[in-house]
């Protein structure tokens, strides 16, 4: 068994070792065994109570999936438990899985830069960066409508810069995270008209510096991930400030579970970290590298029925599929 140690920064600049209580991370049998009693956040407060373990179980990339994969920035399940990620080139942009991972389905001709992917019901969303659009799909790829002006990015009310999420609350209001370039959440009702929008460039309460991802939860909290600063901030459906979480490194991808729980993706140190409802870290796992439970560029999350949990890799080009080990834990969903 290999214990794998983490270091940080005392105030005087000294590395030093640290062994808390974390979570274990356990690989498959054929596997060393490695168990991490140390990794994302060694030093996270006391009151982070860690009590789910995950187990990697699968990973998906070309020579699993036979199929070449694109850099995958965007990852979403249906209903019936179909994976449905940004990872195609060409025409085929969007790859649809089944839950051995076999391709299954293929679409999207015409993306320039896809990013985000999100499944509300039986819709599919699409964020296109150089397009500066957000797409609404069927589950089968039929186009049914485009938000944004196609390939003119701008400030108006009718104009994206570089969109990367999307997220629909449950009256059917469209949240746009307005994204790279302008710093700002978009919110259109149901048929397409702009109702408000909030943010601005910088680092003050409500301000952002790239809108990266953003999930409503089940309470009716806006969760965005403000990338660049370092945080998630929390809001009301109507825009109005709750409070920010700076523990979770740099937040790239959100997903939510019928728990509440907030999964989220920190892609510079290439962590994952499941929250609960007030932000404390429930189980945290993952470090830099190619092997089971280690990531290049952990970009997108999301968890199915069961509490599993699937990140899709930018750089790495694949996606790994972890098992939740406590069952007494799983959602109900």
């Amino acid at each position: 068994m290999t214990v794998i140690l983490s270091e940080a920064k005392n105030p005087g600049g000294e590395r030093v070792r640290r062994l808390p209580v974390m979570t274990w991370l356990a690989l498959p049998a054929s596997a060393a065994t490695t168990l991490w009693i140390a990794g994302c956040r060694p030093d996270l407060p006391s009151n982070h109570k860690e009590t789910l373990m995950y187990k990697p179980t699968a990973v998906w990339d070309a020579a699993h999936t036979g199929t070449e994969l694109d850099k995958i920035l965007g990852i979403g399940l249906d209903n019936q438990g179909r994976v449905y990620a940004t990872a195609g080139k060409g025409d085929k942009g969007v790859l649809v899985f089944d839950g051995a991972g076999r391709v299954v389905d293929a679409w999207g001709e015409g993306f320039a830069d896809k990013h985000g992917l999100r499944i509300f019901g039986d819709r599919v969303w699409v964020t296109d960066r150089q397009r500066h659009i957000v797409m609404e799909f069927t589950l089968d790829g039929r186009l049914l409508r485009t938000l944004g002006t196609d390939g003119h990015s701008g400030p108006a009310d009718n104009q994206f810069d570089k969109p990367a999420d999307v997220a629909v609350a449950p009256n059917g209001d469209i949240y746009i995270a307005d994204g790279y370039g302008n710093s700002r959440v978009m919110r259109f009702a149901a048929d397409g008209r702009l109702k408000q929008s909030w943010g601005t460039k910088g680092a003050a309460p409500g301000q952002f510096d790239v809108v990266h991802n953003i999930v409503i939860d089940r309470t009716g909290r806006v969760l965005v991930a403000d990338r660049e600063n370092r945080r998630i901030q929390l809001f009301d459906l109507d825009g109005r400030y709750i409070e920010q979480w700076t523990h979770v490194g740099k937040p790239f991808g959100l997903a939510l579970d019928d728990q509440n729980r907030i999964y989220t993706t920190d892609g510079q140190s290439n962590c994952v970290y499941v929250l609960d409802r007030d932000g404390g870290v429930l189980a945290q796992f993952g470090r830099t590298g190619t092997g089971p439970g280690e990531f290049q560029v952990a970009h997108s999350i999301a968890v199915d029925k069961q509490g599993n949990i699937y990140v899709a890799e930018g750089d790495g080009m694949r996606i790994q599929l972890f098992t939740l080990q406590n069952s007494a834990d799983k959602p109900n969903m």
